[in-house]
């Protein structure tokens, strides 16, 4: 059987053929896995940490620069920051993610630049959630990869928190 290597994550999984995300650099396994998500086959424990897939993938699987990528992963660093940085419950994840992109003065692709991304190899990874036996132990191991993933970005945590002051926090910019 042929492997392949995600390009974002690292996770080293069985070759496919098939899609990715349009601007997320993801191995066409990483993709179908984090899709697997979704299906309402697949369980999960109910908790709000599960609103925080997307935003967990989405920093594991920066792409390159462009306009859509910086703010892409800005946006999504700030839910986490949020939720593990200030105590937002994760139920508010989908609140955070739209202060800011909030209209102002400021184009919205002026607002932030490019992160250098953090090496994902050896970390937790949506194959690790798919791969829990129960659905208690993959609402776990959904806690702990979006942690982990924050925990990764650590060389720019304050970048983050400026941002996250100027356009969370802030009522205006």
């Amino acid at each position: 059987m042929t492997e392949e290597i995600c390009v974002g994550c690292k996770v080293v999984l069985p070759a496919i053929t098939g899609a990715t995300h349009r601007y997320m650099e993801s191995s066409p396994s990483c993709w179908a896995a984090f899709n697997q998500l979704s299906d309402p086959n697949f369980q999960l424990e109910p908790s709000g940490y599960n609103t925080l897939i997307v935003d967990t993938y989405a920093a594991q699987h920066p792409g390159v620069p462009s306009n859509q990528t910086i703010n892409s992963v800005a946006i999504h660093l700030m839910v986490l920051h949020g939720i593990f940085e200030h105590q937002f419950q994760p139920s508010q994840a989908l609140w955070l993610r739209m202060r800011p992109g909030r209209p102002s003065k400021i184009p919205k692709h002026n607002r932030f630049f490019w992160l250098e991304p953090p090496s994902f190899d050896a970390s937790l990874t949506v194959s690790d959630v798919i791969a829990g036996t129960t659905s208690k132990e993959r609402t776990r191991l959904v806690q702990a990869w979006s942690r982990e993933v924050w925990d990764h970005w650590s060389m720019h945590h304050s970048q983050v928190a400026t941002w996250f002051e100027k356009y969370v926090f802030s009522e205006r910019f």
